[in-house]
């Protein structure tokens, strides 16, 4: 047990030290301070905090946000064409009703076949002043679902996202792979009013590396810190969509709610931290162990959009979005290879602060005959710190 009149000790001898340091990374996490004590991650004498952890306490919140958006604006894109209350536009007017029968029309099908796939850029600025870090997200989903009767649809989809990138912060890489299952089911009020629930779980495998300070410890110049956590993602959403027909323009507004957690298992780092003797002297490299870890987003978006039926097979169509991040959680680990302490706390030095997002894109619906329906779709949205520039193909088929 430390007393207080040790850790007060610490502390100054801890100021004397950061005094003469302050502009360089010469004293790192775990690095041993003179008079006993070791450099706590987030304090005073850790310079540069988000450089010299694993990358996973300052990406997984914009990673795991954008990973579940992306498979759940899939699905929300099928139940939007499945519940489309038009039939096939003649002449210069669209109806606003079924046909009778409540199953027919080609938008209308009992079954669907559906696959999509996207790609996001993701890009987040200014983590430290060794910069931020920038990957791109690749989204693939296969689906079914089925018309219960004419108000209820039901369907799953398989998903898998691989995403790969760079992370500047800590010169290091990002790399996951994630398999997951999308259960949903849409419920339709009206012909022009429906509301989504959509669940969501994937299982991720991640590859995290990092440069070291090495053992001058004043430049990220040293051995590879490499690791592989694993994490357990889940996130659940509810929307409201409303589609609205004015002879051939399409208006749809979408205002929803979504919930992330990925909740990452305990993992080890290895070369992790420099290994120091009670004297001060580096002795080479040791193993970081990161205890599991919970990262939690609510997200609150709202989208607005615009089409309109150029003729029977082709639907240009505008939209804008914004959403709010909010009640994100700080991450906290333990690092159990301080000498000196059972663990020791580590805060996420990118503060989870709420975050408004803007955006827009174009799109395009297409109609091939037999019930077979296409589109392309590309968007932009920035937040204070981070963008995202994605496009996604999908196709279907009803039956």
């Amino acid at each position: 047990m430390i007393t207080f009149k040790k850790h007060m000790r610490r502390i100054a001898l801890g100021a004397v030290a950061f005094l003469s340091v302050s502009n360089t990374l010469a004293y790192n996490v775990g690095d041993y301070v003179a008079g006993g004590g070791y450099v706590r991650e987030g304090s005073y004498l850790d310079t540069a905090s988000a450089a010299v952890q694993n990358s996973t306490l300052v990406t997984e919140r914009r990673v795991a946000t954008a990973a579940a958006e992306a498979q759940t604006n899939m699905v929300l894109t099928q139940i939007t064409e499945r519940f489309d209350p038009t039939s096939t536009p003649t002449g210069n007017s669209v109806a606003l009703l079924p046909t009778k029968g409540g199953n027919a029309g080609p938008g209308d099908q009992r079954s669907s076949l559906w696959a999509r796939a996207g790609i996001d850029n993701l890009r987040e600025n200014n983590i430290n002043s060794f910069g931020g870090w920038n990957a791109n997200l690749w989204s693939l989903a296969l689906g079914y679902d089925h018309k219960v009767n004419e108000k209820v649809l039901l369907g799953a989809a398989l998903t898998y996202s691989n995403l790969n990138g760079d992370t500047k912060f800590n010169r290091g890489s990002i790399r996951d792979n994630a398999f997951g299952i999308v259960p949903y089911i849409a419920f339709r009020v009206n012909p022009c009013l429906n509301f989504d629930v959509v669940l969501g779980y994937n299982r991720v495998n991640k590859s995290r590396s990092r440069t070291t300070p090495g053992l001058a410890g004043t430049v990220l110049s040293g051995p590879k810190a490499t690791s592989s956590p694993k994490s357990d993602r889940y996130f659940a959403s509810l929307y409201a969509n409303y589609k609205h027909f004015v002879n051939r323009w399409t208006f749809l507004t979408r205002f929803g709610y979504l919930y992330v957690t990925d909740k990452q298992k305990r993992f080890n780092e290895q070369n992790g931290m420099v290994a120091f003797n009670p004297a001060g002297n580096p002795t080479g490299t040791a193993t970081r162990v990161y205890n599991s870890q919970n990262t939690n987003v609510s997200r609150l978006s709202l989208r607005l959009q615009a089409g309109y039926k150029a003729s029977t097979t082709v639907e240009p169509y505008a939209f804008v979005l914004y959403a709010r991040d909010f009640g994100a959680t700080k991450i906290r680990v333990q690092d159990t290879v301080t000498p000196n302490a059972a663990g020791i706390a580590l805060i996420n030095p990118n503060k989870q602060r709420s975050d408004n997002t803007f955006g827009g894109g174009l799109g395009l619906n297409g109609h091939l005959g037999n019930n077979w329906k296409t589109g392309i779709e590309a968007v932009y949205a920035q937040s204070k710190k981070f963008r995202d520039i994605g496009g996604s193909l999908r196709i279907s088929k009803t039956f």
